[in-house]
């Protein structure tokens, strides 16, 4: 347990390790039995290409995690993974913003691991209801980011981010979960011209884009709406495609 209500589940998994990319999600059970029918959907939170793992933290919501938390060293998990289109990483990004709340922190790890690899400034803005639910802001200090946070309800962290921009030029902004956060990340987008995307959170059935069970609003260029399928078809977007 990573704090109370929230796991962590590190899974030896070579093949979709190497294939994993910042952003990405996987299809998870360890139960037997069609109790509950359905795998649970995860987002990757860190993936080892030379370790071969993956990483996941996940909250404990519903049956399926609950089960997925009673885990031991050495159990077998089904996995499907990794599954979704993931952020995009640009290779010759000087700048960019992470902006999370609480586990939606969670799958920017990756895309923070990655950015730091390649030598990209980061600036992570996290907040949340208390010090526990600031994942990663040791780990991303640690990395050679730059960490803005703060867990006063009264305080919306994209209020750094805003204050930043003003001296500061950033190549991309990439925020999940929140959809304030992204409705603040997309007001900013457009007055400053950096490019930025979030990663949905809906609830998945299938998983792979079959059931059309996780489908959000998509907003075409010339403002017509349609819909998309998150998990396959995100769950990462534009941020001017799905957040009015």
């Amino acid at each position: 347990m990573v704090c109370p209500g929230v796991m962590c589940l590190v899974l030896d998994a070579p093949d979709m390790a190497r294939a994993a990319e910042p952003g990405q999600f996987a299809m998870l059970k360890n139960w037997e039995g069609p109790d509950p029918f359905l795998m649970r959907p995860i987002s990757i939170n860190s993936f080892d290409r030379e370790a071969g793992t993956l990483t996941f933290l996940y909250k404990l919501v519903g049956r399926g995690t609950k089960l997925l938390a009673k885990a031991q060293p050495g159990d077998k998990v089904e996995v499907i993974a990794p599954e979704g289109r993931g952020f995009p990483v640009g290779k010759d990004f000087k700048r960019v913003a992470v902006i999370g709340r609480g586990i939606g922190i969670a799958p920017l790890r990756g895309l923070v691991e990655q950015y730091r690899a390649q030598g990209t400034e980061v600036y992570a803005y996290l907040s949340a209801k208390n010090d526990d639910f600031l994942f990663h802001k040791d780990l991303f200090t640690e990395l050679g980011a730059v960490v803005r946070s703060t867990t006063d309800p009264n305080v919306n962290i994209t209020d750094a981010f805003a204050k930043d921009l003003e001296t500061l030029a950033f190549d991309a902004a990439f925020s999940c979960g929140s959809k304030r956060l992204g409705k603040d990340m997309k007001r900013l987008h457009r007055q400053y011209g950096f490019a930025a995307y979030i990663s949905l959170e809906e609830h998945m059935a299938c998983g792979i884009g079959a059931c059309k069970g996780c489908v959000c609003k998509h907003y075409d260029e010339d403002g017509t709406e349609t819909y998309k399928r998150v998990c396959k078809d995100g769950p990462v977007f534009d941020v001017e495609r799905v957040v009015k």
